[in-house]
């Protein structure tokens, strides 16, 4: 059985180092500028607003875990949540909100059991969620409030088939608000695998590198064969094309 270096170096030797770069590259630009969240890489950075600005609502959760999850980027625990629950009754049907200024995020109806231990949708409400490339994340997309900036938690492309998205989002930062039902946007941003996005990036890298390696290789040799031809030329000034030099002239 070929080993995966073999068949990688294979396939260099027969479509080019060059090309194959190429190709890495073209992907990556092309995977970073068209998929959701673009080239902001600055991940999970939170929200200036404090959890004192919601004394009216109670925060099940804790209020030091709203700050740490939905002010300063981080992550709760799986399995700890009090709404990873699926209530399924019609009576019970409402929206998610935001637990830091209360816009609308998630129709409870495209909750789904994930299994992770975190609430998950398949979808948001429209123009809800606003998108980042997390870096620390393996290179996943961070989704937070578009409102407020609060960090809600990641989306994957996992999910159930009506979409194929996972949107897994901290407990702490939603509330939900029963009787008030605000339809799912379907119409979703594509979501890039984070594992091919850190195949591309690495081969990004390295064919970054093979470029610059063949361009200084291809400027030394025009650059050797140039000062071979500067110096064949004074020789050349000094004959007469009869075969009689100057010298011999004069």
């Amino acid at each position: 059985m070929t080993a995966p270096a073999d068949y990688v170096d294979a396939c260099y030797k027969k479509c080019g180092k060059e090309a194959i770069s190429l190709v890495f590259i073209l992907g990556f630009f092309l995977c970073m500028t068209c998929s959701a969240g673009g080239w902001d890489i600055t991940g999970a950075q939170g929200t200036a607003m404090d959890s004192s600005l919601c004394q009216s609502r109670e925060i099940p959760d804790g209020r030091n875990l709203f700050q740490h999850v939905c002010a300063q980027g981080g992550t709760e625990s799986s399995h700890t949540g009090v709404h990873n629950a699926i209530d399924r009754s019609i009576s019970n049907r409402g929206v998610y909100r935001c637990a830091g200024c209360g816009t609308p995020l998630f129709d409870s109806a495209a909750k789904f059991n994930s299994g992770t231990g975190w609430p998950s949708f398949y979808a948001p409400v429209s123009d809800a969620l606003g998108y980042r490339k997390d870096v620390l994340q393996q290179g996943s997309t961070e989704v937070h409030c578009k409102t407020c900036g609060a960090h809600l938690g990641h989306v994957f492309d996992d999910g159930p088939a009506r979409t194929g998205q996972r949107y897994c989002i901290n407990s702490v930062c939603i509330f939900k608000h029963e009787g008030y039902i605000v339809p799912s946007d379907l119409q979703l941003p594509w979501v890039v695998n984070s594992y091919l996005l850190i195949v591309l990036f690495v081969g990004c890298c390295c064919g970054s590198c093979q470029l610059s390696k063949r361009g200084c290789e291809r400027y030394s040799k025009a650059r050797s064969a140039n000062l071979e031809q500067e110096d064949a030329l004074p020789e050349a000034w000094g004959t007469h094309p009869l075969g009689v030099s100057h010298e011999s002239r004069e």
